[in-house]
């Protein structure tokens, strides 16, 4: 790994970290504040969901929440992004550069994060003018959550098939 690579996966990782804390573990967190006592899953972070799932999710974070749910997702972009280093650099050291897997790997990686960015200003767009519905609207951003979590694990299968190969010299 080239000097410049290594240096971009550190602020890659340590981005990851201090999102990560930001979003889920700061007493300040915001969804830590949501749900007015009951346990409180952004809808992003279900495998699926529909547009009344969603739209329930806005309902119980309430009045106060809903700037809370906002502020998650501004948040989030940074996960996004430095995730995205990361499953790079991840695909890079195992698959090797230039190769085949390290391509779909890559793709695999751009995608998903491509879908998590759309999914975000989705919700966010649903979440400014609600409560005024967009059922169609909101069962794509569902549809747009699916496909990010299916190419994510694609992209973790296609990892541990890697490894599996290389830890027994298969092939």
């Amino acid at each position: 790994m080239l000097w410049y690579e290594a240096a971009a996966l550190l602020l890659c990782a340590v981005g990851l970290g201090i999102f990560y804390y930001s979003m889920e573990l700061s007493p300040k967190s915001p969804r830590k504040t949501l749900g007015k006592g009951k346990e409180f899953h952004m809808p992003d972070t279900h495998f699926h969901y529909t547009a009344n799932e969603l739209y329930a999710l806005f309902e119980q974070a309430g009045e106060e929440g809903r700037p809370k749910m906002r502020r998650y997702w501004q948040v989030d972009f940074g996960l996004i992004v430095c995730f995205l280093g990361v499953m790079l650099a991840i695909g890079l050291n195992v698959a090797g550069r230039g190769t085949p897997l390290f391509i779909l790997m890559a793709v695999l990686a751009a995608v998903r994060c491509a879908f998590d960015l759309a999914e975000n200003l989705l919700l966010m767009r649903l979440l400014r003018v609600y409560p005024r519905r967009d059922d169609g609207r909101a069962a794509f951003a569902g549809a747009i959550t699916t496909t990010k979590f299916v190419c994510l694990y694609a992209w973790v299968a296609v990892l541990f098939c890697k490894l599996f190969i290389t830890a027994f010299h298969i092939g």
